[in-house]
């Protein structure tokens, strides 16, 4: 269901009175997850704060345009959890959930006291006492972008262009049904701000490798319908990203390609992981609730979009993921 607990003033309060803060957000981050933790740096910054970004995982190539000034740090890149026993604000941003935190899960549940939530996903987990959510918002994006009007931080190149990445992702290029006349209000703040549009669609869109368009080319060939085309699977096993020499961020925003064919009403693909987990992603135009598809595997996410991760093995996985779908479109 949606909701709001957006307390702009118990936030403001919190941000002002903070000295040292760590940033983070979900493994595998996206433009949003990215996007949002170096606009909310930049912000925090302008008002005099010690802010660190702090991921599980780096960031993958594909998306390292997006942090020109190497902000953004990580566990696996050698930052210790002693590193931020100094932080007086653990901030979350883009995920409710403890196990899309990755390791640094337990970075904050040492802190968890000083931990603060400011995301824009229906499920959540358990993991503040403060949380600054709006799950009308298109993209956690959106809400940074406030939090600079209500800071009195004027929006600069450095704050915009990472918000407006983060904006056009979450909403498809501005296509899916989340975006509303002041999507495009906030997006023009934005460019107003410095963001181009022009440049920040050459870098998430005309930047593959051929071993990503080769990736891309042997998953829609092995896309299978159901449901008289209504319902369109796919799957990427770990043999077909090697065999082509793909990176395992080349497998991200697949599952939106198959939305293309007409009729389509229900996209899930599946991904094999390295440790033999399954990533499955589902993505619906309405008639199916996909946070609800996802929370069945202990996942989560929006009615439109969500995701989970499955123990392997693959085929098995496949099996409960298809007859899930199955169930829910029969019940749509």
């Amino acid at each position: 269901m949606a909701s709001t607990r957006l307390d702009w003033a118990a936030l403001v309060e919190v941000l002002r009175n903070c000295q040292k803060v760590v940033l983070t957000s979900h493994v595998r981050p996206d433009c949003d997850a990215l996007g949002s933790e170096l606009g909310m740096l930049g912000i925090l910054e302008a008002i005099g704060k010690d802010v660190r970004i702090v991921n599980a995982q780096a960031t993958p190539p594909t998306l390292a345009w997006i942090d020109p000034d190497r902000r953004i740090e990580s566990l696996q890149t050698g930052v210790k959890k002693a590193d931020l026993a100094d932080r007086d604000l653990f901030l979350i941003v883009d995920t409710s959930a403890w196990a899309q935190l990755g390791a640094m899960a337990d970075v904050a549940k040492e802190m968890r006291a000083k931990v603060l939530v400011i995301d824009h996903h229906v499920s959540e987990d358990d993991l503040s006492d403060r949380w600054f959510k709006d799950t009308t918002a298109e993209a956690t994006a959106r809400i940074i972008s406030e939090v600079a009007l209500r800071l009195k931080v004027p929006l600069t190149e450095r704050i915009a262009t990472p918000l407006y990445a983060g904006l056009s992702t979450d909403t498809g290029g501005f296509r899916f049904p989340s975006t509303s006349a002041e999507t495009f209000r906030v997006a023009g703040r934005l460019v107003d701000a410095g963001a181009s549009p022009p440049a920040v669609y050459r870098e998430l869109f005309e930047q593959d490798s051929l071993a990503r368009i080769h990736l891309v080319g042997r998953t829609l060939a092995g896309a299978k319908p159901a449901h008289d085309g209504k319902v369109i699977y796919s799957t990427v096993r770990q043999s077909d990203i090697k065999e082509v020499n793909a990176l395992p961020s080349d497998t991200e925003d697949l599952v939106n390609l198959t939305l293309a064919v007409k009729g389509t009403e229900v996209a899930v693909i599946l991904i094999e992981q390295p440790d033999s987990r399954v990533k499955v992603s589902f993505r619906s135009r309405g008639k199916v609730d996909c946070n609800l598809l996802a929370a069945a595997f202990n996942g989560g996410g929006h009615k439109a979009a969500a995701g989970a991760i499955l123990p392997g093995p693959f085929d098995e996985a496949l099996s409960k993921v298809t007859a899930a779908v199955d169930s829910a479109w029969a019940a749509s």
